[in-house]
């Protein structure tokens, strides 16, 4: 069989616009079913035709759409384009795990519930084999107007994983701020239980990882000539023991070379320094925290499990060791008013955070926060489409969501930018003082010519999110007096043709009355 998998489009918003990662999860699906002939396609950070992907889905038997919930409205339009050509579609992914309901739009044929790695093969031999789905683990379809969702599959061994298949994106450039990147994934699912977070209910409560030796199998297997391996888990740090065995293995290796990055807890980086300068001295450069608020109390709340004095502990590890932080806050959490969302804002900067992101409160599916969020009727936007981290679609119990956009917009813009108010504070001067006192972030000077070429180039799209309301108010008031201008000036020309005119006509009247005045010559006879 021919099978198409695709990574639908979305709109870049926010960090996309700095962000390229490799569809990992396509990449691994593909992998499971190599005696098919099988084709990736990346929408999500490619343009392609909508002409040109018509065409493809047409030389296919089946396509495989992965989908987040803010894509899934981009995945079902591929869908509907493969059913009026006679494709078949499967959605995976986090959406139709977390909404299994996806399954009974006309369009898809079936869902990939959670893991695929064993679904996936099944359900592509039955349907070459024309054989009934319902034995198949994992899945959901609809029988006529009915949903069935068939038993849930046991998680599998991480380490028993394929390797994914790199080659059928190599076509590709993915990368991170503009250095390159090649990306695998060492674990999967998260034992806390963040109330905004649907980490869980997509991989099952728990965390499992691939041993230190398999992760060093996965390295083999990556693209030497980028610049960044990423780890592509929602916790890499949960088992301290497991990354301190692997650094060993790294520096072993000749892996050390390799600029690395990780997703991790501020609590574990405070529990386990020695671990932190071990994986400092085996290449990590960027770990991904999320900070999320100043207060105590809106951590507790979503359930964070951390503390102030622990977040003010980890950036400072981290920066001693020259490791970079990729921050996270979340404006508009419950209980918050604007005052304490711009105080967690001042913050960010006060702690010198080397890139952060601002992020609305999002009740996705099937978390503690949907469900509150739907019992007090806070959902005020239905379109998943606008569920993207960027966009706020829930108001909280103090602010309305357009002030919380605001808001987001606010934070973005008042971190990276405004120059002329902060001078010696702007970002720019305030990251290269700290860049250039450390050595050991002398690293990031390799990357920065691309960075800052590539950024100024991607300014004007990442800024046309953030305008904020006060500033469209102002443009339109400015086009506005603009046009009232254009106006006045086309009217006072109206007005002096129209007196010339006048004043035209007016001369033709006398000349005509001068000439009827003018006394006729009486001829003389002689």
């Amino acid at each position: 069989m021919k099978i198409l998998l695709i990574n639908p489009t979305g709109h870049k918003i926010g960090m996309d616009h700095f962000l390229k990662a490799p569809p990992l999860g396509l990449m691994t699906i593909a992998a499971t079913v190599p005696e098919h002939e099988v084709e990736i396609i990346d929408l999500r950070n490619y343009d392609y035709k909508p002409e040109f992907v018509e065409r493809k889905i047409k030389q296919f038997d089946v396509i495989g759409v992965s989908s987040s919930t803010s894509m899934i409205n981009e995945s079902l339009k591929l869908c509907r384009i493969a059913k009026e050509n006679d494709v078949k579609t499967i959605i995976g992914g986090v959406h139709p795990t977390l909404v299994p309901e996806t399954a009974l739009y006309p369009e898809v044929d079936l869902t990939v519930r959670g893991e695929g790695e064993l679904t996936f093969p099944e359900v592509i031999q039955a349907i070459d084999q024309s054989r009934q789905l319902k034995g198949i683990k994992g899945i959901a379809f609809k029988n006529g107007s009915e949903l069935v969702c068939t038993e849930t599959r046991p998680p599998i061994n991480l380490d028993e994983q394929p390797f994914p298949r790199r080659d059928l994106v190599r076509k590709y450039d993915y990368h991170y701020f503009w250095a390159s990147i090649d990306a695998f994934e060492s674990s999967r699912g998260c034992p806390h239980q963040c109330h905004f977070c649907c980490i869980s209910p997509h991989w099952g409560r728990g965390w499992r990882a691939k041993s230190p030796e398999r992760i060093i199998e996965d390295f083999h297997h990556m693209d030497s000539s980028k610049r960044w391996f990423i780890f592509n888990d929602s916790e890499s740090t949960l088992n301290m023991k497991r990354l301190e065995k692997l650094c060993g293995l790294i520096k072993e290796y000749g892996y050390h070379r390799k600029w690395k990055s990780c997703q991790g807890r501020v609590d574990d980086v405070v529990k386990y320094p020695h671990v932190i300068e071990k994986m400092a001295d085996a290449g990590w450069k960027m770990i991904f925290i999320g900070i999320e608020s100043i207060h105590q109390k809106s951590l507790d709340t979503i359930g964070k499990r951390i503390s102030i004095r622990q977040i003010k502990h980890a950036v400072k590890i981290l920066h001693d060791l020259g490791i970079t932080i990729f921050g996270s806050i979340i404006i508009g959490n419950i209980g918050e008013t604007k005052k304490d969302i711009l105080a967690t804002i001042k913050f960010a900067e006060e702690l010198d955070i080397d890139i952060m992101q601002f992020t609305p409160l999002t009740p996705y599916p099937a978390t503690k926060l949907y469900e509150q969020a739907r019992k007090n009727d806070w959902i005020v936007d239905n379109d998943f489409t606008n569920w993207n981290l960027v966009t706020p679609i829930m108001r909280s119990d103090t602010l309305p969501a357009d002030e919380i956009h605001e808001l987001v917009k606010y934070a973005y813009r008042d971190f990276y930018l405004r120059f002329k108010e902060k001078r010696q504070k702007f970002f720019f001067f305030r990251s290269a003082r700290r860049l250039l006192r450390n050595p050991r972030f002398w690293w990031f000077w390799l990357m920065a010519r691309k960075f800052v070429i590539n950024g100024l180039k991607t300014y004007k799209d990442f800024m046309a999110d953030l305008t904020s309301r006060e500033y469209l108010e102002m443009q339109r008031l400015k086009e506005e007096k603009k046009q009232q201008k254009k106006l006045r000036k086309l009217e006072k020309k109206q007005r002096k043709q129209e007196e010339k005119k006048k004043k035209q006509k007016g001369q033709k009247f006398r000349d005509i009355e001068n000439k009827k005045m003018t006394p006729v010559p009486i001829p003389t006879q002689e």
